[in-house]
């Protein structure tokens, strides 16, 4: 009997270990920061209640100032290259009231890991429904490029419509 529960203890002992292993990974801690970003973009996590979440999300994801290289935005939405915390919390904002759903469907991911930097690059179908409920889907390959500092921030962001 003694036996029985010193194999089950090392069995859960093992288990604990490996899932705290596997939380504490660069491309775990990676792929957590991306989702926190997009969640913000998404904004409809029963975590983000307010603006104030959201750009809370993305002040804690993202580095100040970030490079951004879209193509084709939706809704001919412009851009600066580069923008500060504050421009890219105010352009997410925007998108907000212009659209009542926003929707990202990840597809492909591939993590590419340089010491302490990293690029992730998803194909995603993102889906975007208007006011007047009319939804489009689009396939984008989005690239993050990501610094690990104090924790891993998005330092830039491209994106262009996936063929």
């Amino acid at each position: 009997m003694k036996t029985r529960i010193a194999i089950i203890s090392l069995i859960v002992v093992a288990v604990i270990s490996g899932l705290v292993w596997h939380y504490n990974q660069p491309k775990q801690k990676i792929n957590r920061t991306i989702d926190q970003f997009i969640r913000a973009i998404e904004y409809n996590s029963s975590n983000l209640r307010s603006r104030d979440d959201v750009h809370e999300a993305v002040k804690v994801s993202t580095e100040d100032p970030i490079t951004l290289k879209v193509s084709e935005l939706p809704f001919n939405i412009d851009i600066p290259r580069e923008i500060s915390l504050e421009g890219l919390c105010n352009r997410i904002d925007l998108l907000h009231s212009m659209t009542v759903r926003r929707e990202f469907t990840k597809l492909e991911e591939d993590i590419q890991l340089m010491g302490n930097k990293a690029q992730l690059t998803r194909i995603d179908e993102i889906t975007m429904t208007s006011p007047l409920r009319e939804s489009r889907s689009e396939l984008w390959e989005i690239i993050f490029d990501l610094e690990l500092k104090e924790g891993w921030k998005i330092t830039a962001i491209r994106a262009r419509r996936h063929q």
